[in-house]
């Protein structure tokens, strides 16, 4: 027993020392894991910046009639003037139409068919009433709210008469366009920024003209002659910035000058001159 415990012993110090000397060998390979000091990261600063939108709310205030401005930029936060006040949507709403219809598609577990693309396609590319009006026709105006409400749009109201009347803010509007991702059924979404950034060339004015080809542009436009009305909300990309703008107006004297105005805008955000 006696040479039976001490061999035991024996074994177990060999154990041990394997260990250490185990230990001991991969020492500098364990100190190349430890902390090696601080970072000195520079923090990327939010765009557009703030002296560019205070730029843009000089440029809106040199201008007639009364314009809103919203910016959400690459961090999130919303900054502009009168983001809160309501306008009409215009052709601007046909985007949230666009929303509604895809989530109806991924709540009924479908792809889109020759149908669908019949009616979304003319609506987003060359703005068609018709087919918005048919789009609304199947959605219902509770999908619209419902699109309002999951991206937080708290100056929405629906359209009296018409869904062209509907109200919102550009708060409202820029919030919708930074939060499209995450309102989209994944699988549809590449199909709508295909739509959002092939419009026709024709209604191609304001943001994209002036943010093309530096920034991939996403947008809608929406105008009431009548009413002197002329919207646009977009939402620029380039690798590692997203932000969005909206831009709404009333009281401007035509088309052309609510075009400028909304040109000048967003040059002045992207740091050009207006």
């Amino acid at each position: 027993m006696h040479a039976e415990r001490h061999l035991i012993q024996r074994r177990a110090a060999a154990v041990l020392l394997a260990c250490a000397l185990l230990a001991t060998e991969s020492a500098p390979l364990a100190r190349a894991f430890e902390y090696q000091g601080e970072g000195r990261g520079v923090p990327v600063p939010p765009y557009p910046s703030a002296g560019a939108i205070a730029a843009a709310v000089r440029f809106i205030d040199s201008r007639s009639g009364s314009t809103a401005l919203a910016v959400v930029d690459s961090q999130g936060r919303l900054a502009g003037v009168r983001v809160h006040v309501h306008f009409h949507t215009a052709s601007v709403v046909k985007a949230m139409m666009l929303v509604a219809y895809l989530q109806m598609l991924g709540a009924q577990r479908r792809g889109l068919s020759a149908g669908d693309r019949a009616l979304l396609y003319p609506m987003i590319h060359v703005s068609d009433n018709n087919a918005a009006s048919a789009v609304l026709a199947v959605v219902g105006a509770g999908a619209l709210a419902r699109v309002a409400r999951q991206a937080g749009m708290a100056d929405y109201a629906p359209g009296v008469g018409w869904w062209a009347f509907t109200q919102t803010s550009a708060a409202d509007q820029a919030r919708f366009f930074a939060a499209l991702q995450r309102l989209i059924p994944s699988q549809f979404y590449g199909y709508a920024r295909g739509l959002l950034s092939g419009i026709d060339a024709s209604q191609s004015w304001g943001v994209p003209s002036v943010a093309r080809p530096r920034w991939q542009v996403f947008f809608k436009g929406g105008w009431l002659p009548m009413e002197k009305v002329f919207n646009q909300v977009a939402r620029l990309e380039r690798p590692g910035v997203t932000f969005t703008i909206a831009v709404l107006t009333t009281g401007e004297p035509s088309m052309g000058y609510g075009e400028q105005t909304i040109e000048g805008v967003t040059a002045a955000i992207l740091g050009g001159a207006p």
